[in-house]
C-alpha cells in the first residue's frame, strides 16, 4: 500500500516547494544589483578566454583582429547586461508590493523569460550586423540564428547564475547561524542591551548602566556608551526608527528626531525658554533636546503619575 502513496506524497512535496515563496535574497536590491554585474564580468571573461561556439569565426572570417572580437563580444555582453537589469529591475519593484508574492515556479520561468528575451535581442543584433558586413553567420533562418543564440546564452549564463545563487544561499546560512550565536552571547545576561544591523546581525552588547545615548546619522545610528570610564562610540547601519522598535521595551527612548536616551541616566532636566533639555550622568556628555514631538512621552516617563 505504501508504494501506491508515495508518488503522490512526492508530488505533494515538489508542489510544495514550487509555490512556496522564493528566498528573500533572491529579491533584495543588493543582491540583485551584483548578480548582474558578476553574470557580465563572468560573460565577458568565459566568451574572451574560451571562445564557445566556434564565435571567433564570427569576427575571423572577415579578416577582423582579436581586439575588434574583444569589442563585440563586450557589446553582446553590455546588451544582455541591459536587458537582464531591466528585468531585475521590474522583479524588485513588483516583489515589493503587498499582494505580489513571488513563488519559486515564479522565479524559475522569470528566468526563463529573461533567457528567451536575451536571445531575441543578440538575434536581432546578429541580424543587423551580418547584414552591414560586420560578422559572418552559419545561417540567414532567423528560426535558426535564435535558436543558436538561446543555446549559447543558456549555456554561458548557467553557471553564474547558479553560483550567484549558490552563494547568496551561502550567505543567509551564515548569518542565520551568526545571529543564534550572538543571540546565545546577548542573552546570557540580561542587563545587556544588544543592538542589531538591518540585517539583524548583532554588533553591539552594552550593559544598561554604560549606555548613554543614541544619536541618528541618516541610514546609520552612533551609539554612545562608557567602557572603562571612558566615553565610546560606535556606528552601526540602521534606521533610528527600526531601532525604536528594538528598544520597545526598554528604558531608551526617543526624545528628539536625532536622538534616544537613556533615561536611568539622566540626573537633570531643565527649561531653557520654550525648550526642555537632559543632562546625563557623565561628565562631558552634550545636553540633549526633547522636541515637542517626544516631550509627552518623555515626561511621562520620568515623571510617571500615580
Amino acid at each position: 500500500m505504501q508504494h501506491h502513496f508515495r508518488p503522490h506524497i512526492m508530488t505533494t512535496i515538489y508542489t510544495s516547494v514550487l509555490f512556496s515563496k522564493a528566498p528573500k535574497y533572491l529579491l533584495e536590491k543588493r543582491n540583485q544589483i551584483i548578480m548582474v554585474l558578476f553574470v557580465s564580468l563572468f560573460a565577458i571573461v568565459f566568451i574572451n578566454i574560451f571562445k564557445p561556439f566556434e564565435s571567433s569565426q564570427w569576427i575571423t572570417a572577415r579578416g577582423f583582429s582579436g581586439t575588434m572580437y574583444f569589442v563585440w563580444s563586450s557589446l553582446l555582453v553590455v546588451l544582455g547586461t541591459s536587458v537582464v537589469a531591466l528585468s531585475r529591475l521590474i522583479m524588485y519593484r513588483y516583489s515589493q508590493r503587498p499582494k505580489h508574492n513571488i513563488t519559486i515556479i515564479k522565479y524559475c520561468i522569470w528566468v526563463f523569460v529573461e533567457l528567451l528575451l536575451l536571445a531575441a535581442a543578440f538575434t536581432i543584433l546578429a541580424i543587423i550586423t551580418s547584414r552591414r558586413g560586420n560578422i559572418s553567420l552559419n545561417s540567414v533562418d532567423p528560426i535558426v540564428i535564435y535558436m543558436q543564440a538561446l543555446e549559447n546564452t543558456v549555456f554561458i549564463l548557467f553557471i553564474p547564475y547558479i553560483i550567484s545563487i549558490l552563494y547568496f544561499s551561502y550567505q543567509e546560512k551564515t548569518a542565520k547561524l551568526r545571529m543564534l550565536m550572538d543571540e546565545n552571547i546577548g542573552n546570557r545576561s540580561t542587563s545587556l542591551i544588544s543592538f542589531r544591523d538591518e540585517r539583524g546581525i548583532l554588533q553591539l552588547s552594552v550593559a544598561k548602566e554604560n549606555l548613554l545615548y543614541i544619536e541618528s546619522a541618516d541610514n546609520y545610528i552612533c551609539i554612545w556608551y562608557i567602557r572603562n570610564n571612558q566615553l565610546k562610540k560606535q556606528l552601526i547601519r540602521i534606521t533610528m526608527k527600526e531601532i525604536c522598535k528594538q528598544l520597545a521595551d526598554t528604558n531608551i527612548v526617543r526624545c528628539h528626531r536625532s536622538y534616544m536616551v537613556n533615561l536611568d541616566l539622566v540626573k537633570v532636566m531643565r527649561r531653557e525658554k520654550e525648550n526642555l533639555f537632559l543632562e546625563l550622568d557623565f561628565p562631558n556628555i552634550k545636553e540633549l533636546p526633547i522636541s515637542k514631538t517626544y516631550g509627552e512621552q518623555v515626561l511621562r516617563r520620568l515623571m510617571p503619575i500615580e
